[in-house]
């Protein structure tokens, strides 16, 4: 049974040696070398404060500028960026266009105007023509349409 127990203890010492050999005096290393920084002197200043932070910036006061009528624009009469008010003219819009429809409106006028004038002698005539059976009622009553019709286009 002795031969038994020798590999047991010769282990046990072999392993006691190896820990032993492990915990001796370690080399220490040399101390870490102090960083070189730069120094820089505090001197009294004004110094300004502000802080530079990224964002999106949106108006309170949106107005939406629509043309009511179509054009040239020949002019702005305003400044971007600057407040206006309400009822401001904007813009300068070519104004020949317009002239030219104007003129036109008059002319249709002036030719509706001749036409009633031409109509309400017509009914005029006509009114005692019917009464003396000289003009058929047919007739009159085409006359006082063609009135009414001729009064419509003063009126448009």
């Amino acid at each position: 049974m002795r031969v038994e127990r020798v590999p047991y203890r010769l282990i046990t010492v072999a392993t006691a040696a190896v820990f032993l050999a492990a915990c001796g005096k370690k080399e220490s290393a040399p101390p870490p070398q102090t960083p070189e920084v730069g120094v820089v002197t505090v001197q009294p200043q004004s110094v300004p404060v502000f802080t530079d932070l990224p964002g999106r910036t949106s108006a309170f006061l949106v107005a939406q500028v629509r043309a009511r009528v179509d054009g040239i624009v020949l002019r702005r009469e305003f400044t971007e960026g600057t407040d206006v008010k309400a009822g401001q003219r904007l813009y300068k819009i070519d104004p020949a266009p317009y002239i030219a429809a104007l003129n036109s409106a008059k002319a249709t006028l002036a030719k509706a105007q001749a036409n009633l004038v031409t109509q309400n002698a017509l009914v005029a005539r006509y009114k005692v023509l019917v009464a003396a059976n000289a003009v058929s009622k047919q007739d009159y009553d085409n006359a006082v349409a063609t009135q009414g019709q001729a009064a419509a286009d003063v009126a448009a």
